[in-house]
């Protein structure tokens, strides 16, 4: 008897295939084969650009996603280095970082350069040796043999007799971005009235974005300010991980927040409007199976789940209290009757307001943001594994008495009666609403920077802009990407770049500019300065050894062996901090820094030299599918209207569709009038409007003969989205902010035109359906 009538048997259906669910998630996530993604920017779509200049952008991303920068504040030099000594020891033991090692063995790379000084030279000994003034060339020799600066031996007046080298290198100082910053046993340090500071990088050996990684290192970065403490030395960190740390901790904090707060708005709601907590309990075991399909089905479709997927999904599988809350506001005026009896006239109207729903969902699964299609599959999974348990566990249980709720709230089907009544006041309110609020949008302006995707805490913002400042590290996200056939048409490509580039900074369309040719001059230039010094000729050498006291033989002999040195390379620039600018053999990265007039800097592009605005071109990409999501949103508005058309007829399309019409308009308009920038998330809210608010007037379309049970229950409905989608516009993250804040103006405004504007349908009856047959 218990499989005897098709609810038993679908039920027993539905729990095998849940248990089996849950028994394979348990077992993935006791394996730890479940990857929860917590990178923001993994929402957003690959560019659609050249695949060099992706691998270009990828390559650039890890650089700077996989260190930790690390600033130390002391008042005296043993505070300084006990800290830099506990924090490389520590970070070396926690095996969280890879090993800590100076930015540069300043001593090591000078001895570098030296072996291979044949062919450095600075710009102005260069242009002596071009305009053959060899007079000028010996006078900076003496000088240079008389200035205290640099202390001269006899083996260095060997090995380079004119003192090239020794200019060469107060050179590169100038390169330096802040000149108070020296290299303190291979870290950069600044020393003046603010204090000691000195910079440290961790390297990371995983990914940021790892939640287990972020918690460790967490903890890593908790214990070591409890040292710097004790030192009395203060830290400042910033890098990507402690910002993905602080997007994951807000997330998980916003799913709590979410829960707990729609826990308390739904359980308050129930309580009201039944005088009951159990339809609390049932809801719970509803969204709880919704949940549950819906991350089985999303992480076998995606091979991951992004945590803000659960963020949004946490709200929207809620969605489905509007089909329970409708059906039990109903039960409870028909007792007497079994559940199901009371299930089967009202399924039609609660499968269409699913489908209607799913509607929404299908057009936001069509967009090319990964981060929208899980959550467009998370929620039509989750919806609809929750509206089976629903109609298969409601109607086994007893009736509750809604019957003061629906006293209480008689207000609402009396404005709906009055409005319904007054034919010349409806069309009236209606006219006035889409005149203001079309009027308004034109005020509506839009947000399409893809920073405010990330969530910001202010304290690591400042911790982040303290660390760029005292260093000097305005490092901007554009740059160029310099590529060559071969190693000498790389150099030439870049050389003529950075002159380019020099011309721009002296004119102030430039702050400057970090690239591997400003420190490694071409091999061919290192030739040609090497001919340089060879056409030198023997009277002029004899002339300046004889002045600076040395033998005009070795002079002579030091002339004759130029040929023979080596040329410095990129081999020899491998432990240098900008090491990472030389992409592969052929290519190379230069860095821009502070571009104040960004037209004249694209006006370099080439073949050869392609600039790469990572931000700009993401938020270009932005606005273009925000701009093809409000295509969508009018596409999906005519297709949901051709189909209401086909179920219901021609003249039931206006009066189901203009209310949430409006509804779209109100939000935007009061959006509008608050300052509010939208963005796309703002727009994708809006499919959820569609389908939460075309399922308001279906109930009231299908309710004319039980206007206050209606009513009662769809308020019901709106306060539990409220309750959920509020929370929501509170996010510290932007986008999800714009969401919520968008959804929880339409469903507010759809109830309550749904409410005065939505005619009833006098064919369609309920009521009498439950009338026992004479």
């Amino acid at each position: 008897m218990r499989f005897s009538n098709w609810q038993n048997k679908f039920t027993a259906l539905w729990l095998v295939f849940l248990c089996v669910i849950a028994v394979a998630l348990g077992g993935a996530w006791l394996h730890k084969n479940i990857y929860i993604q917590t990178d923001i920017f993994a929402l957003l779509p690959e560019a659609h650009q050249d695949v060099d200049l992706q691998r270009a952008q990828d390559y650039v991303s890890g650089q700077l996603n996989d260190k930790v920068f690390v600033v130390l504040d002391a008042q005296d030099d043993q505070q300084l280095e006990q800290a830099t000594a506990a924090l490389k020891q520590q970070a070396d033991q926690s095996r969280l970082f890879r090993p800590v090692q100076p930015q540069l063995d300043y001593e090591q790379f000078s001895r570098v350069l030296y072996q291979h000084k044949a062919g450095l030279l600075t710009q102005s000994d260069r242009e002596l040796l071009e305009q053959q003034d060899y007079a000028a060339l010996s006078e900076q020799g003496l000088l240079q043999l008389m200035s205290p600066g640099m202390p001269v031996t006899a083996d260095l007046l060997k090995q380079d007799p004119l003192l090239l080298f020794p200019r060469y290198a107060m050179g590169l100082g100038a390169l330096q971005n802040n000149a108070d910053i020296s290299l303190e046993h291979g870290f950069a340090t600044i020393r003046d009235e603010r204090g000691i500071s000195r910079l440290m990088v961790l390297a990371l050996k995983n990914s940021p974005y790892n939640i287990d990684y972020q918690a460790q290192t967490a903890a890593f970065i908790q214990q070591m300010n409890q040292q710097f403490s004790q030192l009395q030395v203060k830290p400042h960190w910033t890098g990507t991980l402690l910002f993905a740390q602080f997007g994951t901790n807000s997330a998980k904090e916003e799913i709590s927040t979410i829960g707990v707060g729609s826990t308390i708005g739904i359980l308050l709601l129930v309580w009201f409007g039944f005088r009951s907590v159990r339809p609390m309990l049932t809801e719970m075991v509803a969204v709880s199976t919704g949940s549950l399909v819906a991350f089985a089905v999303t992480y076998w479709i995606f091979g991951e789940i992004h945590l803000i997927t659960l963020v949004f999904g946490a709200s929207l599988i809620g969605v489905c209290v509007d089909f329970s809350f409708y059906f039990m506001a109903m039960q409870s005026q028909h007792r007497h009757l079994d559940g199901f009896a009371v299930l089967k006239p009202l399924l039609p109207s609660l499968f269409i307001g699913l489908m209607t729903t799913l509607l929404a969902y299908v057009v936001l699964s069509f967009t090319p943001f990964p981060g929208f299609q899980q959550i467009a599959v998370f929620s039509m999974v989750g919806l609809t594994a929750a509206w089976i348990t629903s109609i298969l566990l409601l109607p086994r249980l007893p009736a509750l008495n809604a019957e003061p709720a629906i006293r209480m709230l008689g207000f609402i089907g009396q404005a709906r009666n009055y409005v319904q009544a007054h034919s010349r006041l409806r069309y009236a309110m209606i006219a006035l609403i889409v005149a203001v609020t079309g009027s308004s949008l034109l005020f509506l302006k839009s947000n399409d920077d893809i920073r405010n995707l990330q969530s910001m805490d202010q304290s690591l913002k400042q911790e982040d802009q303290y660390v760029r400042e005292r260093f000097m590290q305005q490092q901007g996200s554009d740059y160029f990407v310099v590529r060559g056939k071969t190693l000498a048409e790389l150099e030439r490509h870049e050389q003529q770049l950075l002159s380019q580039l020099s011309v721009l900074q002296q004119q102030g369309k430039l702050q400057g500019m970090q690239a591997l040719g400003q420190w490694l001059p071409s091999a061919a230039q290192q030739q040609q300065n090497i001919a340089l010094l060879q056409s030198i000729p023997a009277s002029a050498l004899s002339e300046y050894a004889q002045a600076m006291q040395l033998s005009p033989p070795t002079v002579l002999q030091w002339q004759a062996q130029l040929k023979d040195r080596p040329l410095l390379t990129s081999a020899q620039f491998q432990h240098h901090p900008l090491s990472f600018l030389q992409m592969s053999a052929t290519e190379r990265l230069v860095m821009l820094q502070q571009v104040n007039d960004m037209h004249a800097v694209q006006q370099l592009s080439s073949a050869n030299v392609q600039m790469l605005r990572p931000v700009h071109q993401l938020s270009e990409l932005f606005q273009q599918h925000r701009e093809h999501a409000q295509r969508l949103l009018i596409g999906a508005l005519v297709l949901l209207a051709i189909g209401l058309g086909l179920l219901y007829g021609k003249k039931s399309i206006l009066p189901l569709v203009l209310p949430v019409s409006m509804a779209l308009m109100t939000a935007f308009a009061i959006q509008a009038w608050l300052g509010v920038e939208i963005n796309l998330f703002s727009i994708m809210g809006t499919f959820l409007i569609i389908g939460i608010g075309v399922d308001y007037a279906i109930f009231y379309r299908h309710g004319h003969d039980h206007p206050q049970v209606v009513g009662m229950a769809l308020f019901l409905c709106m306060m539990s989205t409220f309750f959920g989608f509020g929370l929501l516009s509170f996010s510290h993250t932007y986008a999800i902010h714009s969401f919520g804040l968008t959804v929880l103006l339409g469903v507010i405004f759809s109830f309550i035109y749904a409410t005065l504007f939505t005619s009833s349908d006098e064919k369609h009856t309920v009521v009498q359906q439950y009338q026992p047959k004479s």
